[in-house]
């Protein structure tokens, strides 16, 4: 037997596959089977203790995305799961409908390279027991990459792409997630659109997920993945809780703080979701500061929120020309830290192009601190 491992885990995995694809494999030539091997997907997970520290993951696939198959043939929509059953496993592969159009800022649609439409099968008899493909035109499955869940718990989110300066980053998250967030570095200059679609993967307690970004390589630099639930609580990629205060507003608005992130973000039923850096040290107050707006035709509905130390006290939110305060200046402890989270709800005109907020004010440690947008 040979001491290579790689060699082995090749060998492994042609065997496995040629079992499964029999005659269809006729033609295999080593050479691309070696080259596609080397097209690994990377799966991201926090390094064990640290905390904030991720890794990178080099999972070899050999085999399967060279052999033209997939991982298998038969048609399925868009938009739905098949399953399939062998004695004491199952697999299911879930097609994720095909990816929304991003438009430039004239309106036109991109032209963006890379996969349309992607599945995500979870077969474990096999190895890896997670595969990433893209769906080609006439709907045959090309394996992409893949990954494993084994070890990996069932409130955790794993994900990968297809190398270097990909458009596409696809994985899995827990089938109770409603929302997630993705954390990426942030831009001055705006710009790094996405688009994103969710399948469920029948019985197996996770939804297959998928991002198609504008800018080449925005799906390399995803570090961390931050989902939601029906019960309000926000979890990173390991399933561990991050710190979030619900607002009790009708709206079930959530912030979140992960200092270990430095992310400040919200997730809501209706404004959906928003996510920034915590360094406040642009803005007037000094402290980090979330203001959203959302129309549904009419006026923008605004939320404005500051974090700020447990001991600071609420004061006044002076509006805009034209706006109301909807709800006053409220404070909201972050359970678990030494923060507290401040905030309101504003109303201004459609057509008003400000932030609902002329001033905030708020009192730190005996002194009176202002934000101004």
């Amino acid at each position: 037997m040979s001491t290579d491992t790689f060699e082995d885990e090749l060998r492994s995995l042609l065997h496995d596959t040629a079992d499964a694809e029999g005659t269809a494999l006729g033609d295999v030539d080593p050479q691309v089977v070696l080259l596609q091997g080397r097209r690994v997907v990377r799966r991201r997970r926090m390094v064990a203790g640290a905390g904030i520290a991720a890794a990178t993951v080099a999972v070899g696939l050999v085999g399967w995305s060279a052999l033209g198959g997939g991982a298998e043939r038969a048609s399925v929509p868009a938009g739905t799961s098949q399953t399939t059953t062998a004695p004491g496993a199952r697999a299911v592969t879930a097609r994720l409908a095909p990816f929304s159009e991003l438009a430039d800022e004239t309106g036109k649609a991109q032209a963006i390279p890379g996969p349309r439409q992607v599945a995500v099968t979870i077969d474990p008899r096999r190895t890896p027991d997670l595969v990433y493909s893209e769906v080609g035109s006439n709907g045959a499955l090309t394996m992409m990459g893949g990954s494993s869940l084994r070890g990996i718990s069932a409130t955790a989110t794993t994900w990968g792409t297809a190398g270097e300066g990909s458009h596409v980053l696809v994985g899995v998250l827990p089938e109770q997630a409603v929302q997630f967030q993705l954390v990426t570095p942030t831009h001055d200059e705006g710009g790094h659109a996405s688009t994103s679609v969710t399948e469920p993967l029948q019985g197996t307690g996770r939804q297959a997920f998928a991002v198609r970004f504008a800018e080449a390589g925005d799906a390399d630099s995803v570090s961390h993945v931050l989902w939601w639930g029906e019960d309000r609580v926000v979890h990173d990629e390991k399933g561990t809780v991050v710190p979030s205060v619900a607002l009790g507003d009708s709206d079930g608005t959530v912030i979140f703080v992960s200092e270990a992130f430095d992310r400040i973000g919200t997730f809501s039923k209706r404004d959906g979701a928003t996510m920034m850096e915590l360094d406040g040290s642009r803005n007037s107050s000094g402290r980090p500061v979330v203001s959203a707006g959302r129309s549904d035709g009419g006026d923008v509905a605004w939320l404005f929120a500051a974090v700020v130390p447990a001991g600071a006290e609420p004061g006044t939110v002076t509006p805009g020309p034209g706006s109301t305060v909807t709800t006053p200046l409220t404070k909201a402890p972050v359970a678990g830290t030494d923060l507290a989270v401040l905030w309101s709800r504003l109303s201004s005109p459609k057509d008003a192009n400000d932030t609902g907020y002329a001033s905030v004010t708020w009192t730190e440690d005996g002194r009176t601190v202002t934000q101004r947008p």
